[in-house]
C-alpha cells in the first residue's frame, strides 16, 4: 500500500480514474469533470491530510 498521489504517474493514474467515472456516469465530460473536481480537492488538502490516506496497490 501507498499514499496516494506520492511516486505515482499522475497521467496514467488520471487516466483510470476517468475510465471509472466514465462508467459510472455515461459521459466522458461529465467523468473529465468529476476527475478534475478529485484533484481540486486532493490538492486542496494539506500534505499531512493526504499521507493520512492510504490507497490499495494496484492489482
Amino acid at each position: 500500500m501507498g499514499t496516494v498521489g506520492t511516486g505515482v504517474d499522475q497521467a496514467a493514474e488520471r487516466g483510470r480514474l476517468i475510465n471509472v467515472a466514465y462508467r459510472l456516469l455515461g459521459s466522458l465530460t461529465e467523468a473529465e469533470d468529476a476527475v478534475q473536481d478529485a484533484y481540486a480537492r486532493w490538492y486542496g488538502l494539506s500534505r499531512s491530510r493526504r499521507e493520512e490516506i492510504f490507497s490499495p496497490a494496484p492489482g
